[in-house]
């Protein structure tokens, strides 16, 4: 895949025409970052670029996640997601790539990305981490069997398999707290509560007893028999009354009420956000051009679509596995405007993974924003095309240092006419810094 950004302008301005091309072929990876401040070109640049890879015939499909919903495309299949959209993503479809998905990768990026976007706390976490375990097992999915991962499993069903969906974790969850509820006033939960207060009591007394230096203390030791004799009578009322034989388990696990409703509450409100939905997102799957419309979605939200919709990307690029030697390196293209409103410098975030991992399975990464310092070290290290459309001068020296270039050479960008690019080509040791007259073509 190619992109024609203009020629050369130092060759030019001595009458010479060099073409200068972004070849996804001949770079190390096919990721891009675009810089420029507000007004320098890049919602311009970006309908350019995208017009030029589908004028292309190649099976290339780009993903263009508009924020503003101002990357107008010709023909694009375009879809707006809003909280009055029936159709949305599902956080719990789980890649059964051996190495790379499973049940246990897919919660932990569930919970990173909830917390990168609105934090939990570490009981909540906890019970959250549970639940979904849980759902995952009653639909047939275990985090320790990757054989369960598929949807196909070889199993006879009455009804076909399916990955849980957060209209599932919602009911879900609602069932577990009935039950720690309504157990609670069973003759079993009722025993199991006084099994637990008695146990913490004897654990406070022989602290206690440990700490005085003496085993031989009357009182505490006295105290200490007494909750015994409790303890055994009410872990005998337990035994007497169990039912589903689950009641222990889900006492450890789901154990306070107010922390599993306050989980029960945030599947509520994730799934009133309007993101997560049963019905796929009705794009073409003729249409090389998938436009996602995400105007109508506030900031934490645009976030949350945009990490999962990522993850879904990357989970399905691994199910088709490493691009082979012989096959085109560039099977997907995803295009972020606005990117800055999407980066966690950790290594959960889905960016960094892309970065990382993205190009061995077929797919590059465009992002634009204002600034260098939006991308995180490693990220514009991982980064084999940069393009500089023009940034304020405050950040001119931090984008000397990260390209390895002298700054007077940022004096001769002008808005729509010369941009900076960088490259950086299969075998070349280092990459240098070009002024590029643009190619004015759509």
């Amino acid at each position: 895949m190619k992109i024609e950004l203009g020629l050369d302008d130092y060759l030019l301005s001595k009458q010479q025409r060099s073409p200068v091309v972004w070849d996804s072929e001949a770079i190390v990876n096919a990721h891009l970052l675009i810089m420029g401040k507000t007004g320098m070109g890049k919602t311009t640049f970006l309908r350019r670029a995208i017009n030029q890879l589908l004028a292309a015939d190649s099976g290339l499909r780009l993903h263009i996640l508009d924020v503003h919903g101002d990357i107008t495309i010709e023909h694009a299949s375009s879809v707006q997601f809003s909280e009055s959209t029936e159709y949305g993503l599902n956080p719990f479809a789980v890649s059964p790539d051996r190495h790379f998905g499973g049940v246990r990768k897919r919660i932990q990026d569930f919970i990173a990305t909830l917390n990168g976007c609105r934090p939990i706390g570490s009981r909540q976490e906890a019970v959250m981490r549970h639940l979904i375990t849980d759902l995952y097992a009653a639909n047939g999915f275990f985090a320790d069997n990757y054989k369960s991962w598929l949807l196909q499993d070889g199993y006879t069903r009455k009804y076909p398999k399916r990955y849980p969906t957060m209209d599932d974790a919602c009911r879900f969850a609602c069932i577990k707290l009935k039950q720690l509820i309504i157990g609670s006033d069973t003759p079993s939960g009722r025993a199991l509560e006084g099994l637990n207060k008695v146990t913490s009591k004897l654990y406070r007394i022989s602290k206690q007893l440990s700490a005085s230096g003496s085993e031989h203390n009357p009182t505490l030791m006295e105290q200490a028999l007494t909750y015994r004799s409790e303890a055994k009578k009410y872990y005998l009322e337990y035994i007497e009354n169990l039912e589903t034989g689950k009641e222990l388990d889900d006492f450890i696990k789901y154990e306070s009420k107010d922390v599993l409703k306050s989980v029960v509450e945030r599947f509520e409100n994730l799934k009133a956000c309007g993101i997560f939905k049963n019905q796929a997102p009705p794009f073409d799957p003729l249409n090389r051009a998938w436009h996602y419309n995400i105007t109508a979605l506030r900031e934490d939200e645009k976030r949350l679509f945009v990490e999962f919709r990522l993850q879904e990307l990357f989970a399905s690029a691994l199910e088709k596995g490493p691009v082979e030697k012989g096959q085109c390196l560039l099977r997907e293209l995803i295009i972020i405007d606005e990117a800055h409103l999407f980066f966690r410098d950790d290594q959960h975030n889905i960016l960094n993974t892309l970065a990382k991992e993205g190009r061995k399975f077929g797919i590059g990464l465009v992002c634009a924003s204002q600034a260098p310092t939006h991308f995180s070290d490693d990220f514009f290290a991982n980064v084999a095309t940069k393009i500089v459309l023009g940034v304020d001068q405050m950040y001119w020296d931090t984008l000397g240092r990260k390209m390895k270039l002298d700054i007077k050479l940022l004096n001769y960008i002008r808005p729509f006419e010369v941009v900076g690019t960088q490259m950086n080509m299969k075998g070349d040791t280092r990459s240098s810094f070009t002024l590029v007259r643009v190619a004015h073509r759509n």
